[in-house]
């Protein structure tokens, strides 16, 4: 079986480019040129805190508050700089309100369905007029009352529609029985107008609908659908923009005058299969160089026009303040503050009985693999039997594991259970496919337990996750895990505790400037190790560092 890649989406950012390739300088408007480059974006000031703003959570933050201020004042463009855990979708529903109340209309975008959902979930119980853009079966139970699907059959516009639709069923229904035939054509003629009629009402039932929503919701590319085709907003919303492509992106924006994107640019950019697409962008952006893919608007953004058009949250909900430590170093500038609720918060302390046990009491532990009984092994050796080395799995292709390693993780995972900690509440993450399929089986002991890799798990989060880095060898190769995007990737969905699994000689490597890091960050410089079935070799190892 084959499967074929949809091509709505290619198409509609294809007709997108080839739109704004014909346009002329006339026809740009500031809006434009400000993306583009060839523009400055209109100032604002720096001390927006005396603006007067009625909030409608006034729980938030400052760095909330200070991020919706500059929002809504910034002319062309702002972006909301959310790392993990900052609430940035919460800010966000603050942000659409407000624009609301201000009498402006927005569209509201994300790349993909989850994003978008996720926003329509918080937006309903504000009672705001909206209408969510998409093919229901894509969308999560919970929004589909507000889905312009539901919305066409259960609004009065939509009756009326429905009773035309009655009507022709009623006439389909009549011809069967009908032997006569001028009686049979009359009833095709009535068949045809009622058809016409009909592709007439729903129509004006959806603009109807779209034009009386305050805030219209879809994906990025959703956003290319005939229903929007002859609509405006005041300002185009982008969540998750740095994980989306910029092509996707413009799909939504020409039917703007204003932009607002929220992501996390040091997070893990967009998924790109093609290498040269991935590998062709020079090191740095300059106006009017050549990108690749993976640059994303949000990127290209804050390279043309600079700091100047960001701002960053920064109270964390989510970290432990021991594990929030290394990201907020190596990549926050040291911004990131740990909210009370979570900074000194233990799995000993979840909202269910869980025993205090050196596993539960401790919110971050480091556990150094080094040594020849943790090497990792390529998925391709294996003996054939032949004396040949054959792969093991064509699926996983050249991706690495490490028994030893897994067999840590699986000890620990008993040991987080047996303590009480709900088996939903814990996550095994690691960057390799090959290391996955060794902890496969860890889902038939504990069915509530997640999987998963890096790419897959950003944006999720629990509270006790058990990352496995898998690589260690004499060469110091730490591969793409040099990245610091992709290291930073491993501490967005940690929440009250953490251990990490991982050869301390090979990942803290002089030459790589993310795992020196965070080998500083991890105070004292080796932590203690926890006894999960080799104590003998922890000892060992302790007495030689003493």
């Amino acid at each position: 079986m084959v499967k074929l890649a949809d091509e709505v989406t290619y198409k509609r950012m294809n007709g997108t480019m080839q739109k704004m390739e014909k346009m002329s300088d006339g026809e740009r408007s500031v809006f434009m040129r400000v993306l583009f480059g060839q523009a400055s974006p209109s100032s604002v000031p720096e001390d927006l805190g005396g603006e007067d703003v009625e909030w409608v959570d006034p729980s938030l933050n400052d760095s909330q508050k200070d991020a919706i201020r500059f929002a809504l004042a910034a002319k062309e463009i702002a972006l909301i700089h959310g790392p993990p855990g900052t609430g940035k979708t919460h800010t966000l529903i603050e942000l659409i309100l407000q624009l609301v109340k201000r009498n402006q209309r927005v569209l509201v975008c994300g790349p993909s369905n989850i994003s978008v959902d996720n926003i329509v979930e918080r937006l309903a119980p504000h009672k705001v007029p909206l209408i969510r853009l998409g093919h229901p079966a894509r969308l999560l139970p919970s929004v589909l009352n507000h889905s312009l699907d539901v919305l066409t059959r259960t609004s009065e516009a939509g009756a009326i529609v429905q009773d035309v639709r009655a009507e022709m069923d009623a006439k389909q229904a009549s011809i069967r029985k009908t032997r006569n035939g001028r009686e049979r054509r009359a009833i095709y003629a009535d068949l045809k107008a009622l058809r016409k009629e009909y592709r007439q009402r729903e129509r004006r039932c959806v603009a109807n609908l779209i034009t009386g929503s305050k805030v219209v919701l879809a994906t990025l590319h959703g956003s290319g659908g005939f229903q929007l085709r002859d609509e405006r907003f005041d300002v185009v919303l982008i969540d998750e923009a740095s994980q989306a492509l910029e092509a996707q992106c413009w799909v939504p924006l020409l039917s703007a005058s204003k932009a607002v994107c929220a992501g996390d640019h040091l997070q893990l950019p967009p998924t790109i299969k093609s290498l040269r697409s991935k590998t062709s962008s020079p090191k740095k952006l300059s106006p009017g160089s050549a990108v690749s893919l993976e640059t994303t608007l949000f990127d290209r953004l804050l390279a043309l026009h600079g700091p100047a058009i960001k701002r960053m949250l920064t109270t964390q909900y989510r970290m432990h303040e021991a594990i929030m430590r290394f990201p907020s170093h190596a990549l926050y500038d040291d911004r990131l503050v740990a909210a009370d609720a979570v900074k000194a918060r233990l799995l000993a302390d979840l909202p269910y009985p869980v025993q205090r046990t050196d596993d539960t009491t401790e919110p971050l532990v480091f556990i150094d693999t080094q040594g020849g009984d943790f090497a990792e092994q390529r998925d391709e050796d294996e003996d054939g039997g032949d004396g040949k080395k054959v792969r093991r799995s064509l699926v996983h292709g050249e991706s690495k594991s490490n028994a030893m390693e897994a067999a840590l993780v699986r000890q620990h995972v008993r040991a987080l259970v047996a303590a009480g900690v709900r088996a939903e509440d814990v996550a095994v993450v690691t960057p390799y496919n090959a290391q996955l399929a060794i902890l496969a089986p860890l889902k038939d002991e504990f069915p509530g337990i997640e999987l998963g890799s890096v790419d897959g798990f950003q944006g999720r989060e629990k509270e006790a996750v058990i990352v496995t880095l898998v690589r260690s060898n004499a060469e110091g190769e730490v591969g793409f895990l040099g990245e610091k995007r992709r290291l930073n990737g491993e501490f967005p969905f940690l929440g009250l505790a953490a251990l990490i699994l991982g050869c301390c000689s090979t990942l803290c490597d002089l030459h790589d400037v993310a795992f020196a890091c965070f080998a500083v960050i991890l105070h004292p410089p080796f932590p203690r190790l926890l006894g999960v079935g080799y104590n003998d070799m922890v000892r060992e190892r302790e007495t030689v560092r003493g």
